[in-house]
């Protein structure tokens, strides 16, 4: 049995592909620092055994025939080095994923600046109730899985493509090495600023993506998506491109959305509605409690993505439109995509993982339409690589000012940014007019915003990190408070 250490195992993905692994009979295990639920939970319940801290000793001990390095590891980091130096082979976990797993079955890769958790979820769950046994990695969470990870007995291997880079060894992006045979296309903006300069250098690596599709593939296209509309002008692919009006902008499309409508019953729960036209199973009404006509785009490609699977031959069971209607009627969402912490008193409070200007003014938009008349706050938390530079502080400051109060927590200091484009909250709170403020500490966000709540009042807390826990101390406080 090959032994396999995963250095920097903590990651979703790289946690994800070591659980994947131990399925298929390899001996698993590895090493991190300051591991967290869920993937520290996770990998407890597959008994990986996991060292820490970094130190070339635990490699010594376990004696792996094969290391995994983690793109969060750079020169310098002991178990990397003494890896090198021992002459351990090494790769990284899209590498081994993609040659291991993914090579021999039909690769399905969702990619995007937004929406690949969610709709790579959609898309593993609806193959599974229509009977398929999928294989998957989910970037999140999925609530309708008990895990990130599943290596199953179909054809089909669904896989979130991410454009961000690969190792310290590998700086192409994670997507290039998935083997896409249907390839969805959901967005294309500018992000990431620490590894790519523009949109132009992210644009490059979705033209590489696209010309690894083979002949006998598919390429699913958001035509609604200025960022997809431009990359078709750019590329020649040999595989057939189908166009998805996600929005129905689009009037030459292959799948398209009309009649979107949205309701809410309750806080905790929203309902949308679509028609979604398709070539061979005609038009498809759905209803869905995902938040959102981006979400209502995330379903179109999914839809569009079954419809060429079953058509061309390379799923087991019959696919109609009732059967899909099922599944998405099933689907519970992924963890941290606006969900409703707790609701005490006429307020409620959520959280979601949106940290990209774009996904900002999405979820709010979405908000506004279920609950028209709620008064919105929304808590920002700057905390990613991107958010953390000015590049995007106008933008922000213009979907955050959807909300009617914003509250911006502190952004960390990062020294490798120059200064002058570091993120400048107190700016983008004055930019923003009088109902944002930005504060210095968590704690006074917390203080300030909770003397602020009325009835009626809902809070979004929007990070890609953990905001410090605070949206789950205000939740608890609610929850304790008498209705």
């Amino acid at each position: 049995m090959k032994k396999i250490y995963f250095v920097g195992i903590g990651g979703t993905g790289m946690a994800s592909v070591a659980g994947l692994l131990q399925e298929a009979g390899y001996e698993i295990c590895g090493s991190d620092v300051g591991i967290y639920p869920p993937m520290s939970t996770m990998l407890d319940e597959l008994n990986i055994p996991i060292f820490t801290p970094y130190n070339e000793e635990n490699l010594k001990r376990a004696k792996p025939d094969l290391a995994v390095i983690a793109n969060a590891l750079s020169r310098g980091n002991p178990e990397l080095e003494y890896v090198l130096a021992s002459g351990i082979p090494y790769t990284s976990f899209p590498a081994i994923c993609g040659d291991t797993f993914i090579k021999s079955r039909i690769g399905v890769v969702v990619t995007g600046t937004h929406g690949k958790t969610t709709t790579t979820s959609i898309l593993a769950h609806m193959l599974t109730e229509l009977g398929e046994d999928p294989s998957f990695v989910v970037g999140g969470i999925p609530l309708n899985f008990p895990r990130s990870f599943h290596l199953g007995t179909g054809k089909t291997f669904v896989i979130e493509g991410d454009e961000y880079d690969t190792a310290f060894f590998d700086k192409g992006p994670k997507f290039l090495h998935y083997h896409p045979h249907h390839l969805i296309l959901n967005n294309l903006e500018f992000d990431h600023a620490d590894i790519y300069p523009n949109v132009e250098a992210i644009e490059a690596q979705f033209i590489k993506l696209c010309a690894l599709v083979p002949a006998d593939g598919v390429i699913f296209a958001n035509v609604d998506d200025p960022g997809i509309a431009r990359l078709l002008g750019q590329i020649s692919p040999r595989a057939k491109v189908v166009r998805v009006a996600t929005m129905g902008m689009t009037k030459r499309s292959d799948v398209s959305v009309s009649r979107v409508t949205a309701s809410a019953d309750r806080p905790d729960e929203q309902t949308w509605r679509a028609i979604v036209t398709t070539r061979t199973l005609g038009d498809i009404a759905i209803e869905t409690h995902l938040s959102g006509k981006h979400n209502i785009a995330n379903i179109a490609q999914v839809i569009a993505c079954v419809e060429s699977l079953a058509e061309r031959g390379l799923l087991k069971n019959t696919v109609d439109g009732r059967r899909i209607q099922a599944a998405l009627a099933s689907f519970k969402n992924v963890r941290r995509r606006l969900d409703h912490l707790a609701g005490s008193g006429g307020v409620d409070v959520y959280e979601d993982f949106a940290h990209h200007p774009t996904a900002v003014g999405l979820v709010i938009d979405g908000f506004r339409t279920a609950f028209p008349k709620r008064r919105l706050f929304v808590a920002f938390d700057p905390r990613n690589a991107t958010s953390r530079r000015n590049v995007f502080q106008n933008a922000f400051a213009q979907k955050l000012g959807m909300a009617d109060r914003i509250f911006i927590g502190p952004c960390p200091e990062d020294k490798k940014i120059p200064e002058g484009e570091r993120m400048n909250t107190g700016a983008m709170a004055d930019a923003i007019g009088t109902k944002a403020k930005a504060y210095s500490t968590h704690e006074d966000l917390l203080a300030e915003l909770s003397e602020a709540l009325r009835p009626g009042d809902a809070v979004i807390f929007m990070s890609s990190g953990s905001f410090n826990g605070i949206q789950h101390r205000l939740a608890e406080k609610l929850k304790l408070s008498p209705a």
